[in-house]
């Protein structure tokens, strides 16, 4: 969004539902230089000068935290790892980074882990750091505000040395991505590639203070000379890890957990030994939240590309084995998905929650009715004893969905665009 440097009055919502877990049944909220200035009740909200204030009607829709994406940028050169570097000069990547910007803001998304994806083999050429400025550089003036993921693939071809040594080379390669978007660019590497030196590669991301996201599920098929780990294998390589960094006294810096992106099992003992390495899990399609959250195993979740995120949470919802609560489900797309961000970036953890004092980043949708939700719906109910202090959010059918009318962050709204 453009500043023009005017000055914009307070914008006041009312007649509306507030998701405010501090006033959980507010129906109105002010909103004042891009916070949230106060929540609470309409008959309050009568009492305040209207003359000074923007006063917009939500026509009974309801105001939720924005959720927190995940977005690949491809340019319009070939396809898989290579893409990145093919069309870092003058085929578009810039374009297509403000393009799924766009499309997360359509989707109700504030924040998004943006993902570019470069090969191991040509981070040598000039056309490497293009890619990464093109792309970054975009994303530091769109509203939406950006975690840099930069993928990394082709370790698994080199040899154990030699990939060692490429990756040190690539962190300190991310340096500008760090000053483009003022926080630090996190690396996601194929688990398939480095599983044999797990430990090497946790300690080169410590020591270069760095957030490693390691893909559990790629798509491709796994190196030659290695195989796709089992949960359970997975499980026990992290538990080891874990442990041997901790002798060394080399620990994760704090702030910066380390990710599997794609990991699910069915089975608790890998969840209740994955709780002691202090790893976070991105689930991504139909995993076993409910598993997740009963051990303690801090968790988000994300859809596919262009999916409604309420969609990814009537899937938790109904999952056939494993299904959450509505709320449970919510919350891992905004309060556990920014947990699992990089704290040096500066994101505050009421980023996720309407509060007093907090971003207005939010996104406000049409439902057809609101509900407390639990996995049992024999015991959902669209009114709760006020003692539970409960906010609302949409009963999720398993047929329709929430339908997005705007998205606001830092009190501007992006989508659709106002100009």
């Amino acid at each position: 969004m453009i500043d023009n440097g005017a000055a914009r009055p307070a914008r006041l919502l009312t007649n509306g539902t507030i998701h405010s877990p501090a006033e959980p049944y507010a129906d109105a909220m002010l909103v004042e230089d891009g916070l949230i200035a106060w929540v609470g009740s309409a008959e309050t909200a009568e009492t305040f000068d209207a003359s000074a204030l923007e006063v917009q009607d939500l026509d009974r829709t309801l105001v939720a935290p924005a959720f927190v994406g995940w977005a690949d940028v491809v340019g319009d050169g070939p396809s898989g790892a290579d893409a990145a570097t093919d069309t870092a000069k003058g085929r578009g990547l810039d374009v297509a980074a403000v393009q799924v910007l766009d499309a997360a803001a359509a989707l109700g998304c504030g924040a998004v882990r943006l993902n570019v994806e470069l090969s191991a083999t040509r981070l040598s050429e000039p056309s490497a750091a293009d890619a990464l400025e093109a792309v970054f550089s975009a994303a530091a003036s769109h509203a939406v505000r950006s975690y840099p993921v930069v993928t990394l693939t082709g370790l698994g071809l080199l040899d154990a040395e030699d990939a060692l040594a490429a990756l040190d080379r690539f962190f300190s390669m991310l340096e500008p991505v760090d000053l483009l978007l003022d926080r630090p660019a996190a690396v996601q590497l194929p688990l398939g590639e480095i599983v044999d030196q797990l430990l090497e590669v946790r300690l080169l991301a410590t020591q270069a203070k760095r957030q490693l996201l390691l893909r559990v599920a790629d798509g491709e098929p796994a190196p030659t000379h290695s195989q796709a780990p089992t949960p359970a294998e997975l499980v026990a390589a992290l538990v080891d890890s874990t442990a041997e960094m901790r002798a060394q006294r080399r620990s994760t810096p704090g702030g910066l957990p380390t990710v599997l992106v794609g990991f699910d099992s069915a089975d608790r003992q890998d969840w209740e030994a994955l709780l002691n390495t202090g790893v976070h899990v991105l689930i991504r399609g139909h995993g076993h939240l409910a598993t997740a959250l009963s051990v303690g195993v801090p968790v988000s979740a994300v859809g596919a590309p262009g999916e409604n995120p309420w969609a990814v949470v009537t899937r938790h919802v109904h999952h056939e084995q494993d299904p959450v609560s509505v709320r449970a489900g919510f919350n891992a797309q905004t309060r556990g998905a920014y947990r699992s961000l990089p704290e040096a970036s500066g994101t505050a953890a009421t980023s996720a929650q309407l509060d007093t004092g907090s971003r207005a980043t939010y996104g406000v949708w049409e439902v057809d009715s609101l509900a407390v939700q639990t996995p049992d719906s024999r015991t959902a109910a669209w009114s709760t004893d006020v003692r539970a202090r409960t906010p609302l959010l949409p009963y999720l059918d398993g047929e329709t969905l929430p339908v997005l009318r705007a998205t606001v962050i830092d009190g501007d709204q992006v989508h659709p665009p106002t100009s």
